[in-house]
């Protein structure tokens, strides 16, 4: 089977990229030859190929919120990508498009005049605000979409609180379990991420945006520190965007501003996340509006104690006090508490971990393919 998958961007981090390539990773030996289109050259390309994808160039026009005066374009922008997909979508012999996220119209609209099934990937937050122009949205998406899986059920609540569930299934992204439960634990990555044997590592994985409330975790972090004189904390994630890159600047300086100097890394953006993962003694998750919060399903899956903000869909994958904590959105002491509670209580939270490691068996990689290529096949055969 052949499939044009769009993707909006091609960052070195990047939450869709690393779905979409584990989706693949499982695809790809199982018949579906594979080609993803992105808007321009980036890293996730040579990954992509490592897989056996093939990598198009085109000029896709990704809805933004904050799309401003480029309102006035984006019409133009958009017809010039919908024919750039039609294109290539015939070239190849294209018998399904998946888009992967729900920032691209022209998937759609170029499978609907193609006559070809269009399955798209809703990896949105659980923020459908405004709520008129998410109406619009919905109903948009739906009459575009063969079939659109919501990554938790908190997104698929964002279409059936409209009405509009028919066509929408919630699945969880896909995670390579096997890889995160068998890394190893390791002294030198510990190190490299500021922490010494007997010292506690309390992280975050993530690339540095506003969205993920990173200024919560330094706040919080230093709450313990208070507490904790051995707790050391770490950042694994980059700033790419100018947006990014001033919010890193924000963070170092509050990061100086509440003493937190020697004991506080912004480690950078790794790509060997198992070990990062293993290597951390509690791992937190400050972002708000999460659709899915995949840094959380690949904490769970190495094992790890994890706090989480109460909002989004992060309680539905930790089920507060089950396999994780929850705290409240935007309020350090509230994280603080969870994290002193884990730390403290030593038995607790290794009982918590290893329930969340068998958790994290429902987001493995071979289930979610499955269910994936089941669907694919039902709409091809219906088209036929």
């Amino acid at each position: 089977m052949r499939v044009l998958y769009l993707n909006p961007f091609s960052t070195e981090i990047s939450g869709p990229d690393e779905s979409l390539r584990t989706l693949l990773g499982a695809l790809v030996p199982a018949g579906v030859e594979a080609h993803v289109a992105v808007p321009a050259a980036g890293p996730q390309g040579p990954r992509y190929e490592a897989l056996g994808v093939k990598v198009h160039v085109l000029p896709l026009a990704p809805l933004r919120r904050d799309i401003g005066s480029a309102m006035a374009t984006f019409p133009f922008r958009l017809a010039r990508s919908v024919a750039g997909v039609r294109a290539l979508a015939r070239r190849l012999g294209t018998q399904l498009i998946h888009t992967n996220m729900e920032v691209l119209l022209e998937g759609g609209l170029a499978a609907r005049s193609l006559g070809l099934p269009h399955v798209m990937h809703y990896r949105g937050n659980t923020l459908d605000e405004p709520r008129w122009v998410f109406d619009g949205l919905t109903a948009t998406w739906t009459a575009l979409a063969d079939h659109i899986f919501c990554i938790s059920r908190a997104t698929a609540d964002v279409f059936v609180r409209r009405g509009r569930g028919d066509k929408v299934e919630a699945m969880y992204n896909p995670v390579d379990v096997r890889r995160y439960a068998d890394a190893r634990r390791a002294e030198d990555v510990r190190a490299e991420l500021g922490a010494r044997p007997g010292e506690a590592l309390i992280g975050t994985v993530g690339r540095l945006h506003p969205r993920k409330d990173v200024e919560t975790f330094v706040r919080a972090a230093a709450l313990v520190a208070a507490r904790t004189p051995a707790a050391r904390f770490v950042v694994v994630g980059s700033a790419e965007v100018p947006v990014e890159v001033e919010y890193q600047r924000r963070i170092q300086a509050l990061i100086a501003e509440v003493g937190l100097t020697g004991r506080f890394l912004l480690a950078g953006a790794r790509r060997d996340v198992p070990a990062v993962m293993k290597a951390l003694d509690v791992f937190v998750l400050t972002s708000r509006h999460e659709g899915f919060g995949r840094v959380v399903a690949e904490a769970m899956a190495a094992g790890r104690p994890t706090v989480v903000t109460r909002e989004g869909a992060l309680p539905e994958l930790v089920e507060e006090d089950r396999f994780g904590l929850c705290a409240q959105p935007a309020d350090p002491a509230s994280f603080a508490e969870a994290i002193l509670r884990l730390i403290d209580d030593p038995t607790a939270s290794a009982a918590m971990a290893t329930r969340a490691a068998e958790r994290a068996k429902s987001f493995d990689t071979a289930h979610v393919a499955s269910r994936v290529l089941d669907r694919y096949r039902a709409l091809v055969e219906r088209t036929r």
